[in-house]
């Protein structure tokens, strides 16, 4: 057997899932999974599809190397960042009997679908959803680390920079809705009167930009002075029209530091967007990264080399975490010889806790998310990120 799949199955201990109840659900010849991802999304599409399909491929290498007559495929479909689309999608795959998703890396889509995938005994496996509401007891298990671990790194990256008062300017949809509250909540400063509160889908930012450069900012700076002034964004790839709208319209805007979460880190369009890098260095903007694959292990390299040689490029943390959603799942159904949700919801978390993955050690919270919660603080530099701190929360 060839060794790296040695390292990529889970050693399970004798008696690991005793007292696990095991439903009767034959294993097909070909064992279907959803897979509901966001197109627009890039890193969330792009990184973690092909990291997906790299861990399908070797997963099915690994059953046919120990002779199991199964394998595992995944129908991928587009939710095209809306989510009614994406509800549609979770019950279009129930009605063809498909009822083991992976992807649903938004916790908006999440969100509006987890009334039905209770109520129709499904199961998902996210790779990037990150609302701290979402940490409850259901069949959702989440990859990455709920963001009630990364809000006090945040404040503390923020206040450790000096800023005395703080101004939002974020997504309104459950995972930023939520990441800022939590923030407002331990930030040891003054939350500023006014903020920009979009809608996911938003391209067009010069409303805000004019509330933001013409009152907001000029008011703070008038109370506390610039060099203590500071902005939290919190959003994803929408990012970069706002930063293209600033210059030459909205000249205070990049008057303050500007801070974000881990969905902004190590962004390539810092450098190769002409008015992104010149916000960024104007700004110094400052982001936190999740660390919980900082760890390297063989199961890692694995996945750097295969994507490195397809696309010269470096995977994120939300592609380790689709890779491990694959082999957990897979792992899960081996151990059970079972496909039944409510088996394989009994067994994962057990399973997990005995499993590394390309994220590192794989053992999930009561509530199924990612137990492991390490971050660094990362600067924006001339041509590179540069590590500030790092924190352990």
């Amino acid at each position: 057997m060839n060794s790296i799949y040695t390292v990529l199955a889970a050693v399970v201990t004798a008696g690991l899932l005793s007292g696990v109840g095991v439903a009767s659900a034959e294993i097909t010849s070909e064992v279907k999974i959803g897979g509901i991802f966001d197109y627009n999304w890039a890193e969330g599409y792009e990184g973690a599809l092909i990291t997906q399909h790299i861990a399908v491929n070797d997963f099915n290498e690994y059953l046919a190397n120990i002779g199991a007559d199964w394998e595992m495929s995944v129908s991928i479909e587009d939710v095209q960042s809306n989510n009614n689309l994406a509800l549609e999608k979770v019950r279009n795959f129930n009605g063809i009997g498909v009822d083991i998703l992976v992807g649903m890396a938004f916790s908006d889509h999440i969100n509006l679908a987890a009334g039905d995938i209770k109520d129709r005994g499904m199961l998902v496996l996210s790779h990037g959803s990150q609302a701290a509401g979402l940490a409850i007891d259901d069949s959702i298990f989440r990859l990455v680390p709920s963001d009630s671990n990364q809000a006090p790194v945040i404040a503390k990256m923020i206040e450790d920079a000096g800023i005395e008062s703080l101004i939002f300017v974020y997504r309104g949809d459950p995972w930023g809705d939520g990441l800022v509250e939590h923030v407002k909540k331990l930030f040891n400063g003054t939350i500023a009167e006014g903020e920009i509160r979009y809608q996911k889908d938003a391209l067009e930012f010069s409303s805000s930009l004019s509330l933001l450069n013409d009152i907001i900012i000029p008011e703070q700076i008038e109370k506390y002075g610039a060099d203590a002034v500071g902005v939290l964004y919190v959003g994803t790839d929408e990012f970069l029209p706002f930063m293209q709208a600033v210059y030459p319209f909205y000249t205070n805007v990049d008057d303050v530091r500007w801070f974000s979460s881990n969905a902004q880190s190590f962004k390539t369009y810092f450098f190769d967007d002409d008015s992104a890098k010149e916000f960024a260095e104007s700004t110094q903007f400052t982001a936190t990264r999740s660390i919980q694959t900082s760890v390297s292990n063989a199961i890692r390299e694995h996945v750097d080399a295969q994507y490195m040689a397809m696309y010269n490029s470096t995977v994120s943390t939300y592609g380790y975490a689709a890779y491990d959603s694959i082999w957990l799942l897979g792992n899960a159904i081996l151990q059970t010889q079972s496909t039944d949700t409510h088996t394989l919801t009994d067994a994962i978390p057990h399973v997990a806790a005995h499993m590394l993955g390309a994220s590192g050690d794989l053992t999930l919270t009561e509530y199924g998310d990612l137990n492991s919660a390490k971050y660094e603080v990362w600067q924006v530099s001339g041509d590179e990120w540069v590590q500030v701190d790092s924190t352990e929360e």
